[in-house]
């Protein structure tokens, strides 16, 4: 119903636009007061954007089941049972190490498509939309659909003869076919990942919060890179996430993290589609159970691992101008603590440097372990050789 929609209004706006255009003429038009230039501009530009509209799907996912297909996927992928589950933009795949064999699915914008292949063979290209990779297929290449620069070749002549003498001559086009994608039926649901509901999405931005104020606890203590505190925070959440779903977790406290809340409230929401994916955490915990605690110990740290690696590309912290944010805050306290650090023994010339080295390792190492934390080992060694030099000093 509304692509027959777009098909009404485009043809009307293009009849308007030959008509008004025919009227106008291009001689008359040069010469034709500025609020009638910028009335025509302005009229070309809809008839642009509706003929956009009319040819080219949307750029997200426009119907509901496309977005009940791309939740389901994901519950898949964290799952390990896509491969791949990809976005392209533009003709080129947002996470370029991004598996291209199947099974998976690929959320492709307007102006991409898909070069799919079946044991060696082209078989079809895909796009744009949602497109699905079967187990035997895979992504030989990314289609870019805007206008190309070079110029298209034309048509191929071919002269053919006959055994009876006749002679034929042919021409040959190449046609390409982007083919409407039909998922498997085993797609469909709802996962609360991809689009969760609003008292899920309150709860995430309070555990974000949550996280920004507790930083300076739950990272390590030296300064990292923004990209590395990106990464080590989203993989924190998703060992948090782990343990609480999986009940690895520590006891809790009375007053609960806000991480942990919101793993609480995803753990409730993901029974439905662990069932029909055929995950039964309870025979899980059960087979646990029964592994000797150093093999389980090994395990889980793998499966967490895996669960926290894929959380932490889709957890969309990648883009966060909060961690950016804190990224350069933390840079500027560290410049701060190092300039302090040198007025002191600008101002103090008397007192030793490694009396003040030794006592900001005390310090540091008392702030880390009330997080839980250790000093890396090349401070403990410099620990150590600095109380060795205090005592045979003294």
């Amino acid at each position: 119903m509304r692509s027959a929609r777009r098909w009404r209004v485009g043809s009307w706006l293009g009849l308007i636009a030959v008509w008004a255009l025919g009227l106008l003429g291009w001689g008359w038009l040069l010469k034709a007061p500025a609020l009638i230039i910028g009335f025509w501009l302005a009229l070309m530009a809809l008839y642009g954007f509706l003929l956009f509209q009319l040819f080219l799907p949307l750029l997200a996912p426009a119907t509901e089941r496309e977005r009940h297909d791309l939740r389901r996927a994901f519950t898949r992928f964290l799952f390990g049972e896509l491969r791949a589950l990809g976005a392209v933009d533009a003709g080129q795949p947002r996470h370029p190490s991004e598996p291209r064999d199947g099974p998976g699915l690929w959320l492709l914008d307007a102006r991409s498509a898909l070069a799919i292949e079946r044991e060696g063979r082209l078989t079809r290209i895909a796009g744009p939309g949602l497109v699905w990779v079967t187990d035997r297929e895979q992504v030989t290449a990314f289609v870019d659909l805007r206008p190309q620069r070079f110029p298209r070749g034309n048509s191929s002549p071919l002269q053919v003869r006959t055994q009876d003498g006749i002679s034929l001559g042919l021409e040959l086009r190449t046609a390409v076919a982007f083919l409407p994608q039909n998922l498997p039926e085993d797609l469909f649901g709802r996962s609360p990942y991809f689009c969760p509901e609003r008292p899920l999405r309150r709860a995430i931005a309070r555990a974000l919060r949550a996280a920004r104020v507790e930083e300076d606890r739950t990272l390590p203590w030296f300064e990292l890179p923004h990209e590395i505190a990106r990464r080590e925070l989203s993989i924190r959440i998703g060992n948090l996430l782990f343990d609480q779903l999986f009940l690895f977790a520590q006891p809790e406290t009375e007053e609960r993290s806000p991480l942990a809340r919101l793993a609480e409230e995803i753990r409730a929401a993901l029974n439905r589609d662990l069932g029909a994916l055929g995950v039964r955490v309870d025979r899980l915990r059960v087979a646990l159970s029964e592994v000797p605690e150093e093999a389980r110990r090994q395990r889980v740290e793998v499966w967490r691992s895996h669960w926290a690696a894929r959380l932490a590309r889709w957890i969309g912290l990648a883009e966060s101008e909060m961690l950016m944010e804190y990224a350069r805050a933390r840079h500027a306290s560290q410049m701060e603590l190092l300039q302090a650090i040198n007025e002191v023994l600008t101002d103090y010339p008397e007192v030793p440097p490694d009396a003040i080295l030794l006592h900001f390792l005390e310090t540091l190492d008392a702030t880390v372990r009330q997080s839980g934390l250790a000093l890396p080992e090349e401070l403990k060694r410099l620990w150590d050789y600095l109380r060795g030099r205090e005592s045979g000093s003294s």
